[in-house]
């Protein structure tokens, strides 16, 4: 779910703005945008956010809100005149450091009666395995459950039964707590010739930091059972760095006409992964254990999948302009990779494999508009990306659509807007094994208001 976070000005415009140009959002969208760039500019793009999320999950619903106040994008934008009897016009080069997407979310799904539990995947994973190798096997899930009670053998010393029964009720809270998000800070260089073609490129690198915390509790309301409650926690912390490209043309073929193709390279990133879990019992005989994992860490690589974005622009004069950008990306082409094939033997094979099998080609579409009176500018837009997920995975959820207004005011030397967007999206997850549990509806929403103040000397 990376999304380029824009200006107040492309977010009103819900991001389409692949052949329009002179915005610091073209870098993200098509950087030959940047060639129509008539001066100098410097810009900030302070934004605040509001995610929620709301779930369903067997006979029960809830709600949690998170907000944030950041930096959507800055940028630096040196535009150099060419000479009078050369047909290229300019160049314009720079730095621009966008906000791609935001992960922080204060997510919760419960039910009070759900006919399941996660001791069941736990015992399901020890099967096979003997008590006292348990641990070393799993020390991050079944080995935790061994350690605190929650798990006793069966009718032989590698079967494995959980204090839950595995069609038991059981009351179920899960949180995730998550904050942190992608960045890209982009190095481009733009050219206009002949205020006909316009052609741009980018090399960004990228950040992501991920924090997150996720809560697992069970309780049993059957008086019988010796188990009270579960609580099992992760708390994981994902940081990474890599590189993109962005390549791109726009060409004037009339007056008001303006048709723009840009190619946008996978993102090459490694990531570090550092996490621990924890699990804790607690007993009607009023005991209680409760058992910690060895500090954990893993290193990996992820090749997003690479886009085409072709657009298109109806200039009216000096009244307003009208864009639609259509863009193609192919998640199944993820690909995750060894950080060290010299040191790590694991080739994630069977992660790709399931990769190409559930995930799917996607198409979006954005159109966005903007009208001017005097030094007034209004805009708005609608995009729709889909979900990444097969249709026929349980996972599939309802399409990202994007709603966005703003407006602007603007003179020669200064600007000031002001953009919204309402963005909303669902999916499904899964708790635990899906084959033990019923899936998680959620219902993601975020509303964000964006200020850019942009001077040009």
């Amino acid at each position: 779910f990376i999304h380029p976070g824009g200006t107040a000005r492309s977010s009103a415009m819900a991001g389409a703005f692949g052949a329009l140009g002179a915005d610091p959002a073209s870098v993200s969208v098509n950087p030959a945008g940047l060639g129509l760039y008539m001066t100098s500019e410097i810009s900030l793009t302070p934004a605040v956010e509001v995610n929620d999320a709301s779930a369903r999950y067997y006979d029960g619903s809830a709600a949690n809100t998170a907000s944030r106040l950041h930096f959507s994008n800055m940028a630096l934008v040196l535009t150099v005149p060419a000479g009078r009897e050369s047909q290229w016009r300019s160049g314009t080069f720079g730095v621009i450091y966008d906000r791609l997407s935001s992960n922080n979310w204060a997510r919760q799904a419960v039910a009070d009666n759900a006919n399941s539990t996660i001791a069941t995947a736990f015992a399901n994973e020890a099967n096979g395995t003997e008590a006292a190798e348990i641990f070393d096997a799993y020390p991050f899930t079944s080995g935790l459950a061994w350690e605190t009670f929650l798990l006793d053998t069966g009718a032989t010393s590698n079967e494995y039964f959980g204090a839950i029964p595995a069609n038991g009720l059981t009351g179920q809270e899960h949180t995730i707590n998550s904050s942190g998000a992608t960045t890209t800070t982009s190095f481009f260089y733009a050219a206009n010739y002949d205020d006909r073609i316009y052609f741009g490129g980018a090399i960004g690198v990228v950040g992501t930091r991920l924090e997150r915390t996720t809560t697992h509790r069970e309780t049993t309301a059957d008086e019988n059972l010796g188990l009270e409650s579960l609580t099992y926690r992760e708390d994981l912390l994902t940081r990474g760095s890599g590189v993109d490209i962005k390549i791109g043309v726009i060409g004037r073929f009339a007056e008001r006409l303006r048709l723009g193709l840009s190619f946008h390279s996978p993102i090459w990133t490694s990531l570090n992964d550092a996490f621990t879990t924890t699990m804790s019992t607690e007993f009607r005989d009023g005991t209680s254990y409760q058992f910690g994992s060895p500090d954990g860490a893993f290193q990996y690589r992820i090749n997003t999948p690479m886009s085409w974005v072709a657009s298109a622009a109806y200039v009216i004069g000096r009244h307003g302009a009208v864009n639609v950008d259509y863009e193609m990306k192919d998640y199944r082409m993820v690909r995750i990779r060894t950080s060290d094939p010299l040191v790590d033997v694991y080739d994630f094979s069977h992660e790709n494999a399931v990769i190409r099998d559930r995930a799917s080609l996607s198409h979006s579409l954005r159109v966005g508009t903007e009208w001017r009176t005097g030094p007034w500018y209004f805009r708005g837009g609608f995009g729709i990306w889909p979900d990444p997920y097969a249709r026929d995975d349980a996972r599939h959820g309802l399409p990202l659509t994007r709603y966005g207004l703003g407006a602007g005011l603007r003179n020669q030397h200064w600007s000031f807007d002001l953009g919204f967007t309402y963005d909303q999206r669902s999916s499904y997850y899964f708790q635990y094994d899906p084959a033990l549990v019923e899936p998680v509806s959620e219902t993601l929403i975020a509303y964000k208001i964006l200020a850019t103040v942009a001077w040009r000397p």
